[in-house]
């Protein structure tokens, strides 16, 4: 009963981060679906991707009709990062355990770090207008993928400050374009692991309630995503994302 009840909680919490702040939520649901729900890590990495998409899904329907999301530079910076997906996916599922939840924990780290001086950019930058660097797209667009891959993240900590940076685009809109560039590289990742039949014992329930809660917190995220200001939110989670890195990095050494 426990883990029907906390797989929708959780899924909620990932939902309002990927849609209240552009990324970041998603990094937790390795962790929980590992040490809360039980789950061997490269089945955990797989429902993560099905549950970042069904989020991200939702979030684009969510503001449709807002001509917040820029469809066009989602869909080329997602394609541009579908080759790094695919071998990231492919990676992931061939690793050892043990290396995939220790990377997490370094990963969870690395999130951190990025929100945080997020939450310092949003809070005083602004973008201006101009075309982006494709030399700096192309590498950006495929190491986020390989995140996505390998880790079963959605890479929104990465893609948002990549878009508002590379592509010249406001927060506001990068965050919401964000979610374009989830779906194609969660979709990407997910074909090659079912290709690869990397997606064995998938507790398909579980994936279900996980992702409605997902959806749910989407949805209500990206609705107030553009009235508020998440600069201390960023700085909070950022603490919390350090807290639980320590706790995998433990975990994972002392198995």
């Amino acid at each position: 009963m426990t883990t029907w009840v906390l797989a929708p909680l959780v899924g909620l919490v990932v939902g309002l981060v990927m849609g209240g702040l552009g990324g970041g939520g998603a990094v937790l649901s390795v962790p929980v679906l590992v040490y809360a729900l039980d789950q061997p890590a490269h089945q955990a990495t797989t429902i993560s991707l099905v549950v970042v998409l069904f989020g991200a899904v939702v979030g684009l329907a969510a503001m449709r009709g807002q001509d917040r999301v820029d469809w066009r530079t989602g869909l080329v910076f997602g394609g541009l990062g579908i080759a790094g997906s695919v071998v990231g996916a492919r990676l992931s599922y061939a690793a050892d355990p043990r290396l995939l939840l220790g990377s997490f924990a370094v990963l969870l780290a690395a999130v951190a770090v990025l929100m945080w001086r997020r939450a310092d950019h949003d809070a005083s930058a602004s973008a201006g207008p101009g075309e982006g660097s494709v030399g700096k797209l192309v590498p950006t667009a495929l190491g986020i993928g390989a995140l996505t891959g390998f880790f079963g993240v959605g890479g929104g900590f990465a893609t948002v400050p990549a878009l508002a940076l590379v592509m010249r685009m406001t927060p506001a809109r990068a965050t919401a374009t964000s979610l374009v560039v989830i779906c194609v590289n969660a979709v990407a990742a997910l074909v090659t692991r079912f290709v690869g039949k990397g997606v064995g014992g998938i507790p398909w329930l579980l994936v279900l309630t996980f992702a409605v809660g997902t959806g749910v917190g989407t949805a209500l995220g990206t609705r107030v995503s553009g009235r508020l200001r998440g600069a201390h939110l960023m700085r909070a989670f950022a603490v919390f994302l350090v807290l639980i890195a320590a706790v995998v990095g433990v975990e994972t050494a002392l198995q």
